[in-house]
């Protein structure tokens, strides 16, 4: 199994998801900042990267708050807790359609998550300190 990367990033009592642009079956999907761990790179390193690639941002990784499996079963996804370094936000449109800062209630209103999100979100991420 592979595995890949959530960066959660909370400001207040809201946190950074972004819409997916990658064509295929999670399109228009809404979710945290997500990647593959490349091979030979420690999952502190891909959820730096990733931040970068997918939202032209810096994080911090601070620490690891969860896990489960993708809805595909290909992926052993590992939850991150993601200080924010820069604010100067620039998506890569080949990445993400749009963006947003959201509260879990707002998450409701949101069409397409994937289940595994909405349980992070509703069981583990309220108790996640400030990024």
């Amino acid at each position: 199994m592979k595995d890949a990367v959530a960066v959660v990033i909370k400001k207040g009592n809201k946190y950074l998801l972004i819409r997916r642009a990658k064509q295929g079956r999670a399109e228009d999907y809404w979710c945290p900042v997500t990647g593959a761990v490349e091979e030979g790179e420690a999952q502190e390193q891909a959820v730096a990267r990733e931040a970068k690639e997918e939202m032209g941002i810096d994080v911090e990784p601070v620490s690891k708050v969860w896990e489960c499996l993708t809805d595909d079963k290909e992926y052993l996804l590992h939850w991150w807790h993601a200080k924010l370094v820069s604010a100067e936000v620039d998506p890569d449109p080949a990445e993400v359609k749009e963006s947003g800062w959201f509260t879990i209630t707002q998450m409701d209103n949101l069409n397409q998550m994937f289940d595994a999100d909405r349980i992070f979100f509703e069981q583990v991420a309220p108790a996640l300190p400030d990024s």
